[in-house]
């Protein structure tokens, strides 16, 4: 006899705290799409505009560029086959893996902060570059100045921490 949880992660795959974020996030999207049509000046029109804008700019456009500078991070230089075959007392390993497979990928650590660092580019870029610094300080009071130098911290912290995990991997690996 399996317990409510096993049965529960059998049939919907995954643990209930999983289907609870799930459920909070589909609420919060629901508000979010309820306050669009809450204001009688937005139209359904613009809307689905709008989102094909984003289909279009994103599937056309971003995808393939992001896809093709990620592939170009992972092209690997050839390296010559070892002189030697193994010994009876050194194992083997996958026949079948590329030399230097079993190292730590540094590439794999510069993914994270170099799209965090384009999403915050791409949803702030007008407040770091100052356009419309005028209007921003009518509407708020404040100016924009102060962007660019949080961005680039925020930036930093990023690429900090990819560089201690990347250390901390590259240690772990060393190690075994």
């Amino acid at each position: 006899m399996r317990s409510p949880l096993k049965r529960f992660r059998a049939l919907y795959g995954a643990s209930p705290l999983h289907l609870l974020g799930a459920l909070a996030s589909f609420a919060i999207i629901a508000v979010a799409v309820s306050g669009w049509f809450a204001e009688p000046a937005v139209s359904l029109k613009y809307i689905l505009i709008w989102f094909a804008g984003a289909i279009v700019a994103h599937d056309l456009l971003l995808l393939p560029a992001y896809s093709a500078l990620d592939r170009l991070t992972t092209i690997r230089r050839r390296r010559p086959a070892p002189a030697a075959p193994p010994s009876d007392a050194e194992p083997a390993g996958d026949v079948n893996a590329p030399a230097g497979a079993a190292s730590v990928a540094g590439h794999v650590y510069l993914r994270v902060p170099v799209i965090l660092s384009g999403v915050l580019l791409l949803v702030f870029g007008p407040e770091i570059l100052n356009l419309g610094d005028s209007t921003y300080h009518v509407a708020s009071g404040q100016h924009q100045h102060v962007y660019l130098a949080r961005y680039l911290a925020i930036v930093a912290v990023l690429f900090s921490l990819s560089a201690l995990a990347y250390a901390r991997a590259r240690f772990s690996h060393a190690r075994r």
